[in-house]
């Protein structure tokens, strides 16, 4: 696909209008109102208020972060900016319904932070007011959420909703393993016992996992080897076992069945090539290869087959990497031993790699009408969004104090990338400590700055998904299928959750049917289809077009 490269004059220009959103909008009028509230101290000066003001911050628990009261960074960051936070800290497990809650309740915090505010929530109670727009005040007073949205210009699909205001800043962590995550894992050592090379082809994979049903690699007389397996994808482990097959036929998103062909937005799976992927994979069920309960049991059922006391049962297992099939780092050492398969070669020899960019997570920053003091809530957020800043003062939220929670690279020491590190940690990523947030604050981490990550062993995970994902999966990428996101209106936003809801079932249901062999995927075909226009197939589509249009407008 070609890459336009805007001059600078195009990308000031874009950025200025994104900003202005709707001009002379009432969201504009209530951004104004709402900056006279209150005071604070000049764009690049700190402590951010002379006299010491408080936050109100309702955000999800980290479960890497042991206090926040007592939290090192909570203590610096407070003394650099004269901001006390006011924490309202909820498990993961019930985020969204206290969201609800709240919402509905009208007990509002100053902000919600790294809380799944969803498009819908913003879209409607941004247009009621409980929302502040955030245009001007990211105009004023967040200089580096301006450059955020300079450096990332895909971006802009993620900003204005419909009546033109900006209602949340996002999280954007340019991950380059995660554009691509649907992947395969295969375990080595039983391809070199039974002198095997990962496939390539999806004929080589079948072969590869009948020699692992019948020539008993596990070593202990039983045929009791699961070739491969998967989980049920209501995670983000991506370990359901059709996105990575599919990638062998058609250009396939679980998370709505879209793709662009031509410019044009398509719903892929009533296609003849998701047909035949369906066909594929009902035979790798068919003959004992793919395990029926890939498609419905959880993660921890897929794990307990790679962690077996006795050795591992499983020969291969889809997911976005080897943590979400094995114990990342775990005593028995086999998540070091699963390798990656590359996308596959189908019939016809096509890959059609499920890329899907850099992931952003919308609506992590919100600015509600409850906040006595909306520009200090800008500034004091906008200071998170420059990684090499904080490395300069050697404090940062993600990596905690420099000296503690890491260090400078000694000279020579390359990064990720190979070019000179420019930072090494010392408290591994995913450890329980009180010195950092880890992922509580949003923030923007470019892809230099992620791949300027010291090449140490303790990188190792990073360093084998950059080497995967670059060698196995980019090459194949049809990121041009990918539809963006996009923003619907109220009207539109009622009826596109309840049939995207509707068609998402028919899919899924029937495609457990197809593949298990309770229906027949030739004669049972029409059947489906039908399902799909009773679901409102055509009236999805129609939404999601004129929305695209728009979008390309």
């Amino acid at each position: 696909m070609k890459k336009v490269v805007m001059p600078a004059s195009c990308i000031a220009l874009s950025l200025a209008l994104i900003l202005q959103g709707c001009s002379g909008s009432a969201g504009s009028e209530t951004s104004e109102g709402a900056q006279g509230q209150g005071t604070v101290e000049p764009v690049g000066t700190y402590p951010l208020v002379k006299e010491k003001q408080t936050l109100k911050v309702f955000t999800k628990q980290d479960v890497n972060v042991e206090d926040y009261e007592t939290n090192e960074f909570t203590k610096w960051y407070e003394n650099k900016t004269n901001v006390h936070v006011d924490w309202e800290i909820v498990p993961n497990a019930a985020i969204k319904e206290k969201i609800q809650v709240k919402l509905a309740g009208g007990d509002l915090p100053d902000v919600f932070m790294s809380s799944p505010i969803t498009d819908s929530q913003m879209v409607g109670y941004g247009s009621q007011g409980l929302f502040l727009p955030l245009n001007d005040l990211i105009e004023q007073y967040a200089p580096n959420v301006k450059k955020m949205f300079e450096k990332a210009p895909y971006l802009k699909h993620y900003l204005n909703t419909p009546d033109g205001n900006i209602y949340s800043i996002p999280n954007v962590g340019e991950t380059y393993h995660s554009t691509m995550p649907k992947k395969m894992w295969i375990y080595k050592p039983w391809l070199d016992k039974l002198g095997l090379q990962v496939p390539t082809t999806t004929e080589e994979l079948y072969n590869v996992l009948m020699a692992f049903k019948t020539q008993d690699p596990n070593g202990n007389g039983k045929a009791d080897e699961i070739p491969l397996s998967g989980a049920d994808g209501t995670n983000n482990g991506h370990n359901e076992p059709e996105s990575f097959v599919m990638q062998s036929f058609i250009f396939f998103d679980r998370a709505n069945y879209l793709m662009l062909d031509n410019g044009t937005v398509e719903f892929a799976a009533d296609k003849p090539a998701y047909k035949e992927g369906l066909k594929y994979i009902r035979r790798l069920v068919q003959d004992g290869l793919l395990q029926s309960d890939a498609f419905i049991q959880d993660r921890k059922a897929l794990t307990a087959l790679a962690e077996d006391p006795a050795g591992s049962r499983l020969g291969a297992a889809t997911a976005l990497y080897w943590g979400n099939l094995t114990i990342d780092n775990g005593p028995s050492g086999r998540y070091k031993e699963y390798v990656p398969v590359p996308i596959l070669a189908g019939p016809d020899g096509q890959r059609i790699g499920f890329d899907r960019g850099y992931a952003v997570d919308n609506g992590h920053f919100v600015i509600t009408k409850n906040a006595k003091n909306p520009p200090l809530a800008m500034r004091w957020i906008d200071w998170f969004f420059d990684e090499e800043n904080k490395l300069q003062e050697g404090w940062s939220d993600y990596l905690g104090q420099e000296g503690i929670a890491w260090k400078k690279p000694d000279p020579g020491v390359k990064g990720l990338d190979g070019r000179p590190a420019k930072y090494q940690t010392i408290i591994p990523f995913g450890t329980k400590n009180n010195n950092r947030w880890a992922q509580t604050a949003p923030r923007f981490q470019h892809e230099d700055f992620r791949l300027s990550q010291a090449a140490t062993p303790d990188a190792q995970t990073e360093i084998r998904l950059l080497e995967a994902t670059k060698n196995l999966y980019k090459p194949y990428s049809a990121h041009e299928k990918y539809v963006p996101h996009l923003y619907f209106s109220d009207e539109d936003l009622a009826r596109f959750g309840d049939l995207q809801k509707n068609i998402t079932t028919v899919v899924q249901d029937f495609m457990l049917k197809f593949v298990t062999g309770t229906l027949d995927i030739e004669n049972d075909w029409p059947k489906y289809t039908k399902e799909l226009e009773n679901a409102g197939l055509q009236q999805y589509l129609q939404i999601i077009r004129d929305n695209y249009a728009k979008l390309e407008k």
